[in-house]
Order: structure tokens, then C-alpha cells, then sequence
């Protein structure tokens, strides 16, 4: 979801920011004349080099945008230009069309890479020559690529008699089905753009053997038709499922809604697709990363190097059938999925990585009876392993619960970073969680909201960390030798908590700032007794029964990809192993993405090696990548 800063309208009086050049008019961002902004303004040390008090940071995804208003004396063509950085490894134009009063002008603004790994090299684009009428005169610019807009430090325009002005945010909307098959929508009135405040009416027909559930958006609700009056740009989509579809059983939390306003969420797993047992790596690579919906089961112990990232997509429920089920070395990742249930699997010893990361927006996540550990013995290299899980990047309305966290250094970390506002609209529960033997971050959270009920700490560090303008419900849960259980700690700006009653035993904790959150789903019949949590949790949630005794014969894992030796002058042996006939393709790339090396393609099979020269590269840090297929497995190389 998007947020959307709306500036300038009939209510707001600010007193511009605005600075004077060549006659013409500078609108800096959050001053009059900034009518709305996909995005927010910032001010992070590392994109220095802005003027005024930050920059326009807007978001990812096409059709997002800013626009300005202002007035002209006179009619006539008049010059524009933005001033903007677009830094980072990724060089791709983030170019926008521009709409002039609410039309568009067939101009397209260029805003390529500015040639620097840094964000705080601010360049000028070309000059936009537009003609314009007397009096109020609106410029909006849509992005026309999934990266969006750079940030934008300012709006130029030259000439004399320019004032800016307030005026009305418009907005686009757009409606779609999850699945066309299963049933239509219509929407009243039809524009290309709608004023802030007008009522749009959404209405969808199930097809036979369907039935409509939900509108999700950045509007939800269950009413069908839907009136809703826009205040930002809007995308809804009509929620169809089979007849006879139900929620997944026991799911609880925010999980089971999808917006602020309580809103239900049909959870669903994999339950539509077939169901598989997937025991190696490929298989798991194969079917938890298929678009299509899979139950997928796993029953054995899997290991695997840290170059392997088993992703898995949406629509999945990933389940362990026995006390085996266990992933050691190879991370799990999440990204943009939804409606993924993973439960009763045991997740172990990635080395420099995370054990589990969801990444990207991913939503609706449900991790239930999962055990995530590693161990102590390298907390004085922190990145020796890196967090067990790790929850970020917009992903939003999930749920933790009956998992089993312990003997780790770094646990759970929601929102990566101090300048990641965008993570406000993270929503997340965890209950019935054991905490044992670790260090921090139980979660640490930033600007996001989460509900902390019936979890049970021993032997911790620091505990809860509330951090950003984070607001954290935290009641009925049991601190037993936790530490610091409830902290605002390590950021510049702390975050709030909302208390209820907790057990504290030798357990230090902080009660403000103070915030109030209202769960918006109901939970009570999930409660359990918080005298009684120590013993009904360690009764109750998974503990790892893997050891080398069990370990299945890997042999028809595919690529276990060892480089050797590294770091490597001269000849460099590869070795990997397929599970059957397939095309490779190698090769080695710079820090920048560059292949700088490509080796020919082949097609191998089982256990193979093979030999690659890499004696005419520099001296520095390389990604050595092995293709078969979709699959893609990496290591890092180091060339000294």
C-alpha cells in the first residue's frame, strides 16, 4: 500500500518555503504549492546534498507520483525543470509522464541515473517547455516504470508573475478481480482522474461455483456495492474464492485481517492446489516457488550451504509433517507474497544470513509452531549468522504464534532501518512465542504497529525494543531473568507502548512514551492465563529432533556450489550437483551487477566440477553465479 501526503488544500495555510532564482519559482517539498506526494519527506545522511529541510522520497510501482500548483500572470510557454538524485547500483531511468491540468501534455520528463553509487548527487533535469494559461495551472508527474520516481528535491519553473498556489489533490483509481474466471467488477463514475473527496461506487458478481468475499486496498471492506471517496491514488481488488473455501482453522491475529479497519482476510495456504512432498532442494525450489498454489510437506532433515535462498511465493502452505522437518543452512524468503502459511518446520545455522526474511510487501503471512535457532558461540561476530527472522519492507499483517526462538544472537527484526518510513503500515501479532537464550530483538521494531500477548521470555538481553514511532501493545505475557523486557533503545527517536498486565521476574522494563492501539480483530478466546505460560508454552511448542543420525543422503540436491579455493588467482574449481540432465550457464560478475566473465554453457548431471580461469580479473570482491533453468544458485569470490 501507498501513502499519500496531500498539501495544499482549502483547509491548509502554511507559510511557503520558497526560494527566488532568475525569476522564477522554486515550490520545495511540504510548502504551499505541493499538492500531493506518493511517498514522504525525508532527510536521511546518506541522500545529503537537497536544499530546504529534505526531499520527496516517493515510492516504487508505475503511476505513482507529485504534483504542484501555482499561478500564472500571464499566459504563455514557460520553462520547468526538476532537480533530483537517483543514486545506487541500479542504473535504470526512472522516467515520468507529465499531466498538465489533468491532461496530458505528451511530454515525457527524463530522469536517468546520475552516475553515482550515492544518493546525495543532486542533478537538473532538461528543460520542459509547456504553455500555460492565466491563472491556477496544475503539473502532476506519473512514473511509467516500477521503480518510480527519483527523489525530488524541487520544482522549477522560470519566468515572472508566479505564485504558488493551493489546490485540490487528484488521484487515479483503477479495480480489478483476483481471478477473472471467478467473477466482475464495475466501478461509477469512470475518469481518468478523481478529485480528492469524490465518492467512487465499486460493485463485483460472483460467477457460478464462486462467491465474492472482500475489497483489498488501500480501501477495504466486505459491503458489495462499496462507496468510498478517494483520498489518495487507489487500486481495489474484489477477493473471489470457490465455494466452500474457509479460513484457515486457529489462524489468529492480523493475520486474518487485511486493514486497519478490521477488515477479514480469507486465509487460504496452499489449500486450493495440490498437495506434494518435497524433500530435497530442488523439489522445495521447484514448489514453493511455483505461481501456482501448493501444499507442500516436508519430513526430513535438509542441509544446504548458504548460497541456496529457497524462495517461496504466494498462495503456499509449507508444513512439516514430523519432528524431522528441518531446513538447516538454507534461508527462506518471502517477497510480494501473500496468503503463505508456514508451520511445524525447524529453521537452523545460516551462516552470515537470516534464517527467514519477509521482504517486499509480502502480507497475510502466517508462521505457526516453526523452531529458529542457532547458537552462542559467535555472538562476538555478529555477522557470523544474522537474524532468525526478519520482517520488512512494507510486509504487513502477520502473524507469529506457538514458535519456539532460541540460542541466537539477533532474533527478530521488524523494519531494517531508522529511514525506512515506509514501514509505518506494518501490522503484525505475536503470541505464544518462547524466547530462550537470546541476545536482542524480541522483536525490535520500527514505525510500524504490533500486538504482543501470552509469549513467554527466559534468559534474554533485551527484549521488546520499541523504536521510531513504533506502537507496541504488550499484555499478558510472562518476563522470566529477560533483561531489559520492554526498551526504547538504539534509535534517535524512540517508540511508544501500550501496557497491560505482564509477569516480571527479574526483568527491568520502560513504560513510556505511551500510545494506545486497538487490535482490529477479536482475540479473547486466544488468551491464556499469563501464571500459566511458562509451563503451557515449553509443553507445547517444537523442539528440534534432528541430529546427524538422521541426515538424508543429499546426493540428488542440486546445487550444493562449492568455489575453491577462495579467494582464488588463478584457476578456479567449481562443483555442484544436479538432480538430472540440465543446461548450466556460469559466470562471474562486479559488485555493480557487470558479467565481467561468462563461461560457455553446458549440460551436466549429478555430481560434476569444472574448471574456470579467472586470472585476467582484478583484484576485488565478485559474485560467481550458476544458472540451470529458473534456478539460480551464488557465491561470493574474492580476488586478492
Amino acid at each position: 500500500m501507498k501513502r499519500m501526503i496531500s498539501i495544499g488544500c482549502i483547509f491548509l495555510f502554511i507559510q511557503p518555503v520558497i526560494l527566488w532564482a532568475q525569476e522564477g519559482l522554486i515550490i520545495q517539498e511540504e510548502t504551499l504549492g505541493v499538492c500531493t506526494m506518493d511517498g514522504t519527506v525525508d532527510s536521511a545522511t546518506t541522500a545529503q546534498g537537497y536544499t530546504g529541510i529534505g526531499y520527496a522520497n516517493i515510492d516504487n510501482g508505475i503511476g505513482v507520483g507529485m504534483s504542484w500548483s501555482f499561478t500564472v500572470a500571464t499566459s504563455g510557454t514557460y520553462k520547468v525543470t526538476w532537480r533530483y538524485a537517483l543514486g545506487g547500483t541500479d542504473t535504470t531511468s526512472r522516467d515520468a509522464k507529465l499531466l498538465l491540468n489533468n491532461n496530458f501534455s505528451g511530454d515525457t520528463v527524463r530522469f536517468p541515473h546520475t552516475d553515482s553509487l550515492l544518493w546525495n548527487y543532486y542533478v537538473t533535469t532538461d528543460t520542459i517547455f509547456l504553455s500555460l494559461e492565466t491563472g491556477l495551472n496544475k503539473i502532476h508527474l506519473f512514473a511509467i516504470t516500477e521503480k518510480g520516481l527519483p527523489n525530488i528535491d524541487y520544482f522549477h519553473i522560470l519566468g515572472s508573475g508566479l505564485e504558488p498556489a493551493q489546490c485540490i489533490p487528484s488521484f487515479i483509481f483503477d479495480v480489478t478481480a483476483n481471478d477473472t474466471n471467478f467473477g466482475t467488477v464495475q466501478y461509477s463514475p469512470v475518469k481518468e482522474f478523481y478529485d480528492a473527496g469524490m465518492e467512487i461506487t465499486v460493485s463485483a458478481a460472483a460467477r457460478p461455483g464462486y462467491f465474492f468475499h472482500s475489497w483489498s486496498g488501500e480501501e477495504s471492506d466486505t459491503l458489495n456495492p462499496f462507496t468510498f471517496m478517494i483520498g489518495e491514488n487507489t487500486n481495489l481488488t474484489a477477493l473471489f474464492y470457490s465455494e466452500g473455501t474457509t479460513q484457515a482453522a486457529n489462524a489468529a491475529g492480523y493475520v486474518t485481517v487485511q486493514h486497519d479497519n478490521g477488515t477479514p482476510y480469507l486465509l487460504t495456504g496452499g489449500s486450493a492446489g495440490s498437495t506434494v512432498d518435497a524433500n530435497t532442494i530442488y523439489e522445495l525450489i521447484k514448489y514453493l516457488g511455483d505461481d501456482k498454489p501448493y501444499t507442500v510437506r516436508l519430513s526430513k532433515l535438509v542441509t544446504g550451504n548458504s548460497a541456496v535462498e529457497i524462495k517461496v511465493k504466494s498462495d503456499k502452505t509449507f508444513i512439516g509433517t514430523n519432528d524431522t522437518a528441518h531446513l538447516e543452512g538454507l534461508k527462506i524468503s518471502l517477497e510480494g507474497a501473500r496468503n503463505v502459511i508456514i508451520r511445524n518446520i525447524t529453521f537452523s545455522k545460516v551462516l552470515g544470513d537470516d534464517l527467514m526474511e519477509l521482504n517486499t510487501g509480502s502480507t497475510n503471512i502466517w508462521i505457526d509452531r516453526c523452531e529458529f535457532y542457532t547458537d552462542r558461540d559467535h555472538d562476538d561476530n555478529e555477522d557470523y549468522y544474522d537474524g532468525m527472522l526478519d520482517i520488512k519492507n512494507e510486509s504487513s499483517f502477520i502473524t507469529v504464534s506457538w514458535c519456539h526462538f532460541h540460542d541466537h544472537n539477533k532474533g527478530i527484526l521488524v523494519s531494517s532501518g531508522d529511514d525506512s518510513y515506509q514501514d509505518s503500515i506494518q501490522r503484525m501479532t505475536f503470541h505464544h512465542n518462547y524466547f530462550y537464550n537470546c541476545n536482542s530483538r524480541l522483536p525490535s521494531i520500527r514505525f510500524g504497529k504490533a500486538h504482543i500477548y501470552n509469549n513467554y521470555y527466559e534468559k534474554c538481553n533485551t527484549a521488546i525494543n520499541t523504536r521510531m514511532n513504533a506502537c507496541v501493545k504488550v499484555e499478558n505475557n510472562y518476563f522470566n531473568n529477560a533483561g531489559t523486557g520492554i526498551g526504547m533503545l538504539y534509535s534517535p527517536i524512540p517508540g511508544s507502548v501500550d501496557l497491560g498486565e505482564n509477569i516480571y521476574v527479574n526483568t527491568t522494563y520502560t513504560t513510556s512514551p505511551v500510545c494506545t492501539l486497538y487490535p482490529p480483530y477479536n482475540y479473547a478466546s486466544t488468551v491464556d492465563s499469563t501464571e500459566d505460560l511458562p509451563e503451557l508454552i515449553k509443553n507445547n511448542i517444537r523442539r528440534c529432533a534432528g541430529a546427524s543420525t538422521i541426515l538424508q543422503n543429499i546426493t540428488h540436491d542440486p546445487f550444493l556450489l562449492c568455489a575453491y579455493p577462495n579467494p582464488v588467482e588463478g584457476l578456479l574449481n567449481l562443483s555442484f550437483q544436479l538432480p538430472e540432465d540440465q543446461e548450466i550457464a556460469i559466470s562471474v560478475s562486479d559488485i555493480l551487477g557487470n558479467d565481467v566473465l561468462v563461461a560457455g554453457e553446458g549440460i551436466y548431471s549429478g555430481c560434476s566440477e569444472v574448471r574456470l580461469d579467472v586470472s585476467g580479473l582484478k583484484s576485488g570482491l565478485y559474485l560467481l553465479k550458476l544458472r540451470a533453468g529458473d534456478v539460480v544458485a551464488t557465491e561470493k569470490l574474492v580476488i586478492p
